[in-house]
């Protein structure tokens, strides 16, 4: 008898989730591993058996997204459980529902133009730096989030499908620049220069060829209105953090760079974006708060 086909193409996974679901007028949650996803579901390993048709609420706190889905299945594995869940409804997963904060550019440090030869290159590199086994300086989470880079990045259809939804992400407002700290009065314009530092920062380890950033892009990227950067940009420039081509593009000067990685913002909400930089001395500086002044001013 031949065997039926999978509709939709699995991709492997390897990041936290957490379920919540009602069992008798109860809320129970439980924390699992995915380990491969589809655009119609996911499989994941759990401690915990859950009985098949349970309707789950999935948080995926790396990603920063929440959706629904029903287990289809639940069998034992050695120590876990092998479950299998399918989005449902209105939760039906989009190829964009689980899109990562953190750029897979950044993450190899590589220009979004890098040819595959790049791509493979570099990976070998840094996979044999980072490899857990290697005893100097293995790292096993960042091994992780390489090689899911990597296999989204050297497989030419699924780099197509993540560029377009990267570059839709990109032009919407990022969250973190809703919050209150970026609108306070006297705060908020402190917290706003470090903002545009930030970004300007991570375009220039990003795109070294194309450092700059454009007024209405940082509009877009920030939600703050622009009579508001205009003053934020204008004080920059005035520190010489921040300087304007001809084509009236803002883009980061090396007292800027210098700046920023001596005076690394103490919210975390900053530091995320800083992280976002990529792979660098910054990066690593992001992870513990330092001591000295955390605001441009």
């Amino acid at each position: 008898m031949p065997q039926n086909k999978r509709q939709h193409h699995r991709a492997p996974a390897n990041y936290e989730v957490v379920f919540y679901w009602e069992n008798a007028g109860r809320v129970q949650t439980t924390r699992a591993r995915a380990r491969d996803t589809s655009e119609s579901g996911m499989r994941v390993e759990t401690t915990l058996a859950i009985e098949p048709q349970t309707e789950l609420c999935i948080e995926v706190p790396r990603y920063g997204s929440a959706f629904e889905a029903t287990v289809r299945y639940c069998v034992p594995d050695g120590a876990v459980f092998r479950v299998g869940l399918q989005f449902s409804g209105d939760s039906r997963r989009r190829p964009d529902a689980l899109a990562p904060d953190i750029d897979y550019y950044e993450v190899l440090q590589l220009s979004s133009n890098a040819e595959p030869e790049t791509i493979h290159r570099v990976y070998r590199i840094m996979a044999t730096r980072f490899h857990p086994d290697n005893p100097d300086s293995g790292d096993r989470e960042r091994f992780l989030l390489m090689t899911e880079a990597y296999q989204v990045l050297s497989n030419p259809e699924r780099r197509a499908q993540y560029d377009l939804i990267r570059g839709t992400e990109r032009r919407r407002p990022l969250p973190l620049f809703q919050a209150r700290a970026f609108v306070d009065e006297k705060e908020g314009e402190v917290n706003r220069r470090l903002g545009v530092l930030c970004l300007l920062y991570a375009q220039r380890r990003r795109n070294p060829d194309h450092p700059t950033i454009t007024l209405m892009d940082l509009e877009e990227v920030m939600s703050i209105p622009r009579e508001y950067l205009e003053f934020t940009l204008w004080y920059l420039r005035q520190k010489h953090y921040v300087e304007m081509n001809s084509g009236a593009d803002f883009s980061l000067t090396a007292a800027g760079v210098d700046f920023i990685e001596e005076h690394t913002p103490a919210q975390d909400i900053l530091r995320r974006l800083l992280i976002g930089a990529g792979t660098s001395p910054l990066y690593e500086a992001a992870a513990s708060p330092r001591s000295g002044t955390s605001c441009v001013q």
